[in-house]
């Protein structure tokens, strides 16, 4: 008779406190990948959706950065600084180990405050994250392998290689033939000439680690592989920034530069924001729409983007004609008979100003209902908004809204 496996869900499209969490249940925790099966949940609610009926779980099914439980960091009373990782962590006893300590301060920074450095570990998963050529499974073990390998770095206090991870990058970059090499490899290649550069978790920590491991060959092999993708999502930037430029409409309301696309390009809300645009509306094809501010213009506080959240939550109501919640519309998180939207406010950790962004599904969940408000609508509200700040009057607006909705279904 052979063992029960254990069952763990995440969400789609595993991200970097994902992958780290799974690293640290394998390698600290003792949790073998054969006897493990992954469930990957799309929706965006705190449920289990099927997927795992009839298997033989010695277990319950144990869910990582979902389902709002011991071990995901989302909407709980943490501290601020907790992410599902640092829950993995705690939970193993493992806290005090300055490896470990390195690793959730790369999580933190990545998770809760949107920021990798290129060509670190963070940044390459994310990449990865995005493409659309693996499984989900794949991307997990890529993310897994990753992480282990600048961990075996750290713990057999290995030197670094500048050179030979210079060397490797362009000899990728001679292979690729590109007519165009972004600037983001011709940056990090100039500062791998330095032997004294150094940065947590970069190419060179997981080529090294992966020598150690497997071998030169191996290594070398492995490396170009994450490049690839490192390339391939650079180019997607360029090729968004153009979409910007030529394609986007772009409105400017009191020093604000806001912007609408309908694109796929996962890079576009980036490519714009290196433009100069602080509020970018996007949506994809497949209907669903994102919303993103750049809180580093000190024009974009919480009351602006509070007030946007809670004027598309009202309008999706009056446009799909369904009851009006009492909750507060403006709230973080989501909203109680509003699926289509979850509004993200990250925790403040240090100077930095937090991130702010409204999601209608996203990677990690691609089977929330799509908004039914037009994409003109969604920007007409956004500019609305601008205007009305910091004035803005709910009760006026709210009214106006309904009313005018209830005389179109009259005529």
């Amino acid at each position: 008779m052979g063992k029960k496996k254990v069952g763990v869900g995440t969400h789609t499209a595993p991200d970097f406190d994902v992958d780290a969490s799974f690293y640290l249940r394998e390698d600290y925790g003792g949790q073998k990948p054969e006897q493990t099966v992954v469930i990957f949940l799309k929706g965006g609610d705190e449920t289990l959706s099927g997927g795992w009926t009839g298997m033989n779980f010695s277990d319950n099914l144990t869910l990582i950065d979902r389902g709002r439980g011991p071990l995901d960091h989302h909407g709980r009373n943490f501290n601020n600084a907790a992410t599902s990782t640092s829950l993995v962590a705690k939970k193993l006893g493992i806290t005090e180990d300055k490896n470990v300590q390195t690793l959730l301060g790369l999580v933190q920074r990545k998770d809760l405050q949107g920021v990798a450095l290129p060509f670190d570990a963070p940044d390459i998963v994310s990449c990865i994250q995005k493409t659309r050529d693996l499984s989900d499974e794949e991307k997990l073990r890529l993310g897994i392998r990753i992480i282990r390998s600048a961990m075996e770095f750290r713990k057999r206090k290995l030197q670094r290689d500048n050179r030979w991870g210079q060397k490797v990058c362009i000899d990728f970059l001679a292979e690729r033939k590109a007519e165009k090499i972004p600037e983001k490899f011709t940056q990090y290649i100039d500062k791998l000439q330095n032997e004294r550069f150094e940065r947590p978790f970069d190419i060179v920590e997981i080529l090294i680690g992966e020598k150690a491991q497997f071998g030169e060959e191996e290594a070398v092999k492995f490396v170009k592989t994450l490049l690839s993708f490192v390339f391939n999502d650079s180019i997607k930037f360029y090729q968004a920034k153009q979409e910007f430029r030529e394609k986007a409409a772009k409105k400017e309301i009191k020093g604000i530069l806001m912007t609408v696309y309908c694109t796929d390009n996962e890079k576009f809300n980036p490519a714009a924001r290196s433009e100069g645009a602080s509020i970018i509306v996007q949506r994809g094809t497949d209907g669903h729409t994102q919303i993103y501010f750049n809180t580093a213009n000190p024009d974009i506080d919480d009351d602006l983007t509070d007030s946007i959240a809670a004027m598309i939550r009202l309008e999706e109501c009056l446009v799909q004609d369904k009851r009006i919640p009492d909750d507060d519309l403006g709230q973080s998180e989501w909203v109680n008979g509003i699926p289509e939207w979850y509004y993200y406010k990250a925790p403040r950790i240090g100077d930095k100003k937090p991130g702010r962004f409204i999601m209608n599904g996203s990677l990690t969940a691609p089977d929330v209902p799509c908004s039914q408000i037009p994409l003109s609508t969604l920007f007409e509200i956004v500019q609305k908004a601008v205007i009305f700040h910091p004035n803005f009057n709910w009760v006026r607006w709210r009214s106006e809204r309904t009313s005018y909705y209830i005389n179109n279904r009259k005529k």
